[in-house]
């Protein structure tokens, strides 16, 4: 049993440590409004936002209060590479939700899962008011 928990505790150890190597690309934003990132509701604020090279995991960090998420993403293909690195959210009243994230790294973004809140807002009715982009730094 002692070999399974210390082998079970080295897989870990080293799944974390190739996480933090595989980091592509860190840019930070300054979101001016609380949003949503999956289902997790997020303070506006300061954000760093890490995009890992292998791809499918995104991580945001609040910078001056207590909130992270990791949420799971799939890469997406742009139009042009001149666009500035920005977040993309979708807008229902004075909800925010997470859409996309363009990193600046040339036409390759992230997109994420429309979640059930915003699923649920659609099937009442609820009008789309608004994509709104934040630039990232």
């Amino acid at each position: 049993m002692k070999n399974v928990v210390a082998i079970l505790s080295v897989g870990i150890a080293m799944v974390g440590v190739a996480a933090l190597h595989a980091q592509d690309r860190t840019v930070t934003a300054n979101v001016p409004f609380a949003f949503y990132v999956g289902s997790t509701a997020m303070p506006e604020g300061a954000y760093r936002v890490d995009a890992l090279k292998s791809g499918g995991v995104m991580y945001f960090r609040a910078t001056d209060k207590d909130a992270a998420k990791a949420i799971t993403s799939w890469n997406m293909i742009g139009q042009s590479d001149s666009k500035p690195p920005r977040l993309v959210f979708h807008r229902y009243g004075d909800l925010y939700f997470l859409s996309q994230v363009w990193t600046g790294d040339g036409s390759l973004g992230h997109g994420f899962a429309v979640t059930q809140r915003e699923k649920e807002l659609e099937r009442i009715g609820a009008e789309k008011l608004a994509v709104v982009r934040v630039a990232l730094h």
